[in-house]
This record gives structure tokens, sequence and C-alpha cells, in this order.
């Protein structure tokens, strides 16, 4: 088969041979794959298959991620890129060929009937050596196939622009050539990062009070004590509700009664004391302090734990390094007496270690405790009777989760909408459950409800598990592809991308040079998602164009960056450009109007006004960030230009006097954020505000010269949910509309804050003023990069 870089046109041919190749490569496999085992696999161990390339400043990390080869969902989405291909854009070149539409639907039976196949050996290929390695090997074919098809459907794409059909990049990008944002939520329950808080909804916890109170009265027995410090240890297996536990202890009135300062934080596999004590100052003060060194941090925990006794949870605690510990300890050590720290932990040594008693010992729920929490997951209150079946089947299932909560949880939830009683015997007579397995191991019981998420969300929960415990990753960088995750992109070579950015940052001490970045953009042919993030550089090489595939570049927090190469507009796929705290950039390329598929832009920078000419050809633009750009004075007519655009978030641009009237065309706009903008008055011109019907969240923040808002604004009456205006401290006059938003007793819709001259006038009028939270905290949506 033809590698990627070699394809040229006709484009429908090369589109039916990739894919009848691919039919017959997995139709080989027969019932699931048995026996079979490709020979050969393409490109594999060569740099210019890696899609992804991480440069950042804080160092590279041995990572691991899950061991699975995920490619059903994958290979529907080659289908419809294939087939969206032929049929928008390869036309010209197989219309005279009838019998194309005809192979294009053989194919599409095909691949389906091959889904399922796929489905079955990913789920079988846990005890299956030979299934995981034919897996395997048909995945880097798999890869191969769709870098053909990208490259096709990009001279497809490039084609276009040349021709200056700028007008069709709003339809061409429908079909997101590969990435695109897609929301987990869709699919099913989102499943927050593993970085524990301290509310518990008290119902959620069934079986452990006997535990709790016990824990209670010791720590109330500690306060009274004579020791300064007293240090309670529990431990227990993953999944037992160790962590649950902890916040019905933290949550006890009697013990927050008896403290001065309540505290948690979560702890990450890797100990990293700095950040211990960041997160002990913020869950006591509310205030971020990431901007201090470690010999201010000190002094400030000990200036708040000086202030009385205090109890600190430390959520799963896995260091057993003595000094580590004892170091930690001595910073909380000036607390007053009668102070308790309690930790959750994993590790017999660990609790020994910290204890300074005997550790609460977290055994298995008696099962009795584990029907009542897999019935109220699994059925609707009381519906269970109507299914005494699937009750006695539930039985077997909780049995063989040996009574670990959270392994109950996740095949309640799974069965939760599952009523057919065969699906809920194939859970209980599931394969996974004979896996022989440690008495701690509860990842077989876990992953029969990972079996059964949809296939586009296999692998970006496998990407997501390369991240340490409680690490913050940015949302917006698991980017998905057309209804299917294009994270299953990341898997394939993790390691060899891991390498480079260990590379990168060990090696230049947190700066890149253009000499290296000149071999890597000529190496790495086939980058999907590129992020060189809090490096120092001054200047990307001309080479960046030949990243044709690059859908994801992330150039944030370089201080040093003044200028983009023209050669940047070459890449016409790319979709997410985040330029956020590049401060000293001072012009954007001048072809940027051929970025015709950038759906994102964040951007800080030196420019007076943004590019009229490139804003024309961003018709897909959907999210348009500014940030710090202190020169702006303009965000010029061209806006009007935006008409996909969704977000529009303009912060800290001090010489910003007006939002142009063009601004009335964006009527798919649903948020837009205003904030700490001294010289702007939305009254000039007032039409700016006016056809912004879709608004659903606005965001007025910092406008010292604010008076009155504009009549246009309702155009956004019916829509708008979420209305905040913030330290506006010469608004004096609202809209009339704003009346019947502040009347809805339903739903709190306006939230003012610090508008003092507001304040008087609205007592004297028709509105309800107290419906509308005036000078009371209110739920302020900060401007930041979404996580």
């Amino acid at each position: 088969m033809a590698k990627a870089s070699t394809v040229k046109a006709p484009w429908g041919k090369v589109v039916l041979e990739t894919l009848e190749w691919l039919v017959r490569k997995v139709g080989d496999a027969g019932g699931g794959g048995q026996g079979i085992l490709w020979e050969g696999s393409l490109g594999v161990g060569s740099v210019d298959v890696v899609r992804t390339i991480a440069l950042q400043s804080h160092g590279g990390r041995v990572i691991k991620t899950m061991a699975e080869v995920l490619l059903s969902g994958f290979v529907m989405s080659i289908l419809r890129k294939a087939a969206l291909f032929a049929i928008e854009y390869g036309m010209n070149e197989i219309k005279s060929d009838r019998n194309v539409p005809k192979e294009l639907g053989k194919l599409q039976s095909s691949l389906q009937s091959i889904r399922a196949v796929l489905q079955e050996a990913e789920r079988k290929q846990s005890i299956s050596s030979a299934l995981k390695e034919w897996l395997h090997n048909l995945k880097d074919a798999v890869y191969d196939i769709d870098d053909i098809l990208d490259n096709v459907s990009t001279e497809a794409l490039k084609r276009q622009v040349d021709k200056g059909l700028a007008t069709q990049a709003k339809s061409a990008n429908k079909k997101d050539f590969g990435l695109t944002e897609w929301e987990v939520a869709d699919q099913c329950s989102e499943e927050p990062e593993r970085e524990s808080y301290s509310f518990v909804y008290q119902p959620d916890i069934i079986g452990r009070d006997h535990v709790r109170d016990e824990i209670v009265q010791d720590i109330l027995r500690a306060v009274e004590g004579d020791d300064d410090l007293s240090v309670l240890p529990l431990v227990g297996l993953g999944g037992m509700g160790k962590t649950a536990l902890a916040k019905m202890v933290y949550l006890d009135q009697q013990v927050r009664e008896r403290f001065s300062n309540m505290m948690w934080t979560c702890i990450t596999n890797k100990f990293n004391l700095k950040r211990i004590v960041q997160d002990i100052i913020e869950s006591a003060t509310g205030e971020s302090c990431k901007h201090l060194n470690m010999e201010h941090l000190q002094s400030k925990l000990r200036g708040i734990l000086q202030n009385g006794n205090y109890f600190l949870v430390l959520d799963d605690l896995w260091t057993d390094n003595v000094n580590e510990w004892e170091e930690l300890r001595h910073l909380l050590s000036s607390g007053a007496r009668g102070s308790v720290i309690m930790v959750t932990t994993r590790k017999y040594t660990v609790a020994s270690m910290v204890g300074t008693s005997e550790p609460y010992k977290m055994g298995a729920l008696p099962f009795e405790e584990c029907m009542k929490i897999f019935t109220r997951i699994a059925f609707r209150h009381g519906e269970e009777k109507n299914y005494p079946q699937l009750l006695k089947i539930g039985e077997c299932i909780v049995k063989k989760c040996t009574g670990v909560p959270l392994a109950i949880k996740s095949l309640a939830s799974l069965l939760f909408r599952m009523r057919e009683e065969a699906k809920w015997l194939r859970v209980k007579e599931d394969d996974l459950w004979e896996i022989e397995q440690g008495d701690d191991d509860i990842l077989p019981k876990l992953k029969l409800s990972y079996n059964a998420l949809p296939p586009a969300l296999k692998p970006c929960l496998s990407y997501l598990s390369i991240f340490p415990k409680g690490y913050e990753y940015y949302r917006r960088c698991i980017i998905m592809d057309d209804k299917f995750s294009a994270e299953q992109e990341f898997p394939k070579h993790i390691m060899t991308a891991r390498k480079a950015r260990t590379f990168a940052s060990s090696y230049n001490h947190g700066t890149v040079s253009k000499q290296f970045l000149e071999v890597l953009f000529s190496e790495f042919l086939l980058l999907r998602v590129l992020i060189i993030a809090e490096v120092s550089i001054e200047e990307l090489p001309d080479s960046i164009g030949n990243l044709k595939h690059l859908r994801y570049l992330d150039l944030t927090w370089n201080r040093t960056l003044k200028f983009l190469p023209n050669s940047l507009c070459k890449l016409i796929n790319l979709q997410t450009l985040d330029l956020y705290r590049s401060d000293h950039l001072v012009k954007l390329p001048r072809d940027v109007k051929k970025l015709i598929s950038l759906k994102y832009l964040s951007l800080t920078c030196k420019l007076k006004h943004l590019p009229e000419t490139g804003l024309r050809g961003w018709a897909s633009l959907t999210s348009l960030q500014l940030h710090s750009c202190s020169e702006l004075t303009s965000l010029t007519e061209g806006i009007g230009y935006l008409t996909s655009l969704e977000m529009l978030w303009i912060s800290d641009c001090p010489k910003l006097p007006s939002l142009p009237a063009s601004m009335k065309n964006l009527s798919a706009l649903r948020e837009m954020l205003i904030d700490n903008c001294p010289e702007l008055d939305l009254m000039h011109p007032e039409e700016a505000m006016d056809g912004l019907q879709s608004l659903r969240s606005l965001q007025i923040i910092g406008l010292p010269k604010l008076e009155c808002l504009p009549e246009t604004l309702s155009s956004a009456s019916a829509s708008l949910q979420y209305f905040l205006i913030e330290q506006c401290p010469l608004l004096r006059e609202l809209p009339n509309f704003m009346q019947h938003l502040c009347n809805d007793t339903d739903h709190q819709r306006v939230f003012i804050k610090d508008c003092p001259a507001i304040n008087s006038r609205w007592v004297k009028e028709d509105y309800h003023l107290s419906s509308c939270r005036s000078n009371k905290a209110c739920s302020r949506k900060q401007p930041r990069k979404e996580y």
C-alpha cells in the first residue's frame, strides 16, 4: 500500500482503493480475528508517524497509558471522511465513473460489519494475546489510511484557497477534516478529573455510619487532649470509599464547631511540597497563591495556622518517603494545641509512617449494604420490584464485586438504562471476571463499564489516563474527530512523542532553538497537535508550513515571540490557534485569511486593530478570546463577518474605546464577556448590541466609564439566561427590558455587584432589586482557559 506522502490524484480512485484495502484486511479476521496476524506494518518506528508533540518548560514525565487498541470508532470516522470527500471534492474527478457511488455503498455496508467485528475484538483483547497483536498490527495500517485520506482532502481544500473560494470555507469546514471538539456529556455523564473536594451528598454514603461516628469521637478527644498535632490515618484499597468517608467527617457539625480552620487538599501520586502548601492556603483563604515562592508560602501558612487549631484532610497520600513527610509535618506544626490531620491512603506503610494512632482500616462492605447501593443506582426508586429477574442477576454481579463500592456504582450506572435481561447476563458472564487478579485489583470490574462506553469515548479516556491524579489539563486539548475521538491518535505513538518533549525541555532548559524546530517541522510531517508552551522562542521557522495536517497549535506563554511566519497560513486544516499570553506578538501573518478552517483563536498581542481581511476568511470561527491586548484600539467592522462566532471574550484591553457596529451581525453569539476595559463605552455605537438574539450569557465587568446600557440589548432578552454587571461605579440606568428579567422570580438571571450608583435609583423605581442580588456575592464566571 502506498505511503501517505506519495498519494496523488485521481482522488476518487485513491479513496476507493484505500477503503477496499481496509475491508480486505479487516475482513480476513473472520471470527473476531482468531489466529490472524497481519504481516508487516506501515511506518512503524519512523518519526513521521508521530501525531502529537508537546514542548513545555516543566520537563518530561514518564507516562503510561492503557494498553488497549481502539479502532471500531475510527473505522467509521474514516468512512465518513472518505464519503464526504468523494461527494464534495472528488466529484469533478470521478463523476464520469458511475460505479463510484455504488462502490461506496458497498464499502459502507462492509465497514459496518467490520465495526462489529472490531468491537468484539476490542472487548476480548484483554484475554487474548493473539487478538491484541492483530489489533496492534491493524492499527498502524488504519492510521496510514487516515493519512492518505487526509492528504487528499487537504489538497482539495488547498485548491479552493488557491482559487480564492473563501466563500466556501464555512461549508468546507463542516467536515472538520479530522478534529473538532466534542462534549463528552453528550454521550454519558461527565466524570470530573480526580482532584477531590470536601462536599458530599450524604445519602450517597451507605454502610459507613459507625466508622464515621468512631472517627468523629476520636477527633473530639484529640481536640481536648494534650498533643499539639494528631494525625489520624484512614487506609484501604482503591474504590473502598476513603475519600467519601473523609468528606462525611469533614462536614460533621461537631467537628466543624471545634476548629478555627477547616482545610482540604488532594495529594497526587507525585509528592510536590510547594503545590501542597499552595492548595492548603487556597483551601483556608479562598485566594490563589501560585505566584508566591516557597519562602513566602511557608510564612503565609504559618500565619494562617497560628490563628487557632485546625482540621486538615490530606486526601490520597502516596509517598512513604520519611523525609518528605517530615518536611510537610514540620510546616504544619505551627497550629494551636488540638490540631488534627486526617490522612487517607491506599498504602499501609504510609499509614504507619504518618499516624499518631492506629489507622482506621476500610474493609469490604457487607453484601446487604452493597445491594442497597446497587439497587438505588441501577433502578429508579421502587422500580426493582418490577424486574425480579434482573434483581437476581444483579445479586450475582454484586457478589463478584467483592464489597468494593466503586465497582458496584460503576456497574450499576452501566446497567441503569438497560432493561433487557440478555444485556445484564452479558455483564454477569463477561470473560473479564475470570482474569486472575490480586485482592486489591478492581480494574477488571471497572473495565466492564469501560467496555460499554461508546467507541468514541474509549480512546479519549485512555488518553486522559496518562495524566497523574490531580493534574489540571485543558479541556480544549481533548479534541475530537467528527463525532468520534481523534485522541485515538495519541495512544499510538505517545511514547515517541514523549521522548521528543523530554529532549526539548531538559536539553534546552526552557528554551527551544530555531534550528531544533527546523528539524522538528521537517521530520514530523503528520503532526495533528503541536504544543510549544511556556518556552522561549523569538520566531518560528518557515518550515512550520510543512505541517499540513496540523489542527491544533498552542503557543501560549511565549513571552519572547514577536512574529509568526507567513508560511503558517499554509496550515489550512488548522482549527485551534492559541496565542494566550504571547504578550510581545506585534502582528499576525499577512495571509491569515487563508486559515479558513480556524474555529478557536485566543490572542494576546500588541496589535492596534484586528486584521479586517483576516476576519473575512474566518467564517468558521466559533470562539474568539482577546486577553491583555495592551495596544488594541479597534476590533474593526470586519468582525461582522464572523457569523459562526458563539463565544467572544474581551479582557484587559485598556485602550479599546468602543465595539464596532457590525457586531449586530453576530446572530450565533451565545456567550460574551467584557472585563477590565477602562475606556470602553457600550453606548457608542448603540447598535453594536442589536441582533444578538442567541445570547445566553453576558458579563460586563470593570467598565468605569459605563453610565448606561443600550436599549438594543433587548434583542437578547428572550434568550439571556445569565447577566452579570460588576464594578461599574458610574452605571446609573438600566434598559427597560431588564425589568422583565428582574421580575422573573422563577429564574434569577440578573446579578449586580459593586455598582453603587445604580442601587439607590433602583430602590425608587419599579424593579425588584432583591431578585437581582445587588451587592451580594454572585457566581461570577472568570475569564480563563477552559479546563
